[in-house]
């Protein structure tokens, strides 16, 4: 990306005077995987979503209404790390409830930057996004929630990145676990 002269480099310092026009987010994506299959999911009820998992307002409508699949994740809360964001996506989004915090082992940490510096309808914006793996133990499923219209392994080999919303296929394509 160039740079302009106005956009000269700085400290990523986040704080109240200092965060990008577009917002910085920090998640915490879990990929769920048995043999060669992923979880994802088909996102209902926008609002939960806005709610227990941070999805912004106005990308929580377009995500439940595309027909594309989703990563189990969420935005952090303040002052939750990253880990603790992840177990409670396994808990609250997936209704599983790890064992111990060894079922989830950290992947990668991504940063994408999106939006256009020169464009008002979409000011730059940061993610950060922890990726982490859950292990299931032998013998146990997954019940679907209310907030997914569907919830379900697939083959990676079946999958794309256009098969997802907005992000969620980038993080799977940067792990080389997708095309």
């Amino acid at each position: 990306m160039s740079q302009t002269v106005s956009q000269k480099k700085r400290k990523a310092l986040f704080n109240r005077d200092n965060v990008p026009e577009g917002g910085t987010c920090l998640s915490s994506f879990l990929v769920v995987s048995r043999g060669n299959d992923v979880l994802v999911g088909k996102m209902k009820n926008p609002q939960v979503w806005v709610d227990r998992f941070f999805v912004g307002e106005k990308f929580a409508p377009v995500y439940a209404s595309s027909g594309k699949y989703i990563l189990p994740a969420s935005h952090l809360a303040w002052y939750e790390s990253p880990q603790e964001a992840a177990l409670r996506v396994a808990s609250e989004q997936i209704g599983y409830a790890p064992r111990s915090k060894e079922d989830l082992r950290l992947l990668d940490v991504q940063s994408f930057v999106s939006g256009d510096p020169n464009n008002n309808k979409e000011p730059p914006h940061w993610d950060f996004c922890f990726v982490y793996e859950l292990k299931l133990h032998t013998g146990e499923e997954l019940k679907k929630p209310e907030w997914f219209e569907e919830l379900k392994f697939v083959e990676r080999g079946n999958l794309k990145v256009d098969d997802f919303t907005r992000g969620h296929g980038d993080i799977l394509q940067q792990l080389k676990l997708i095309a």
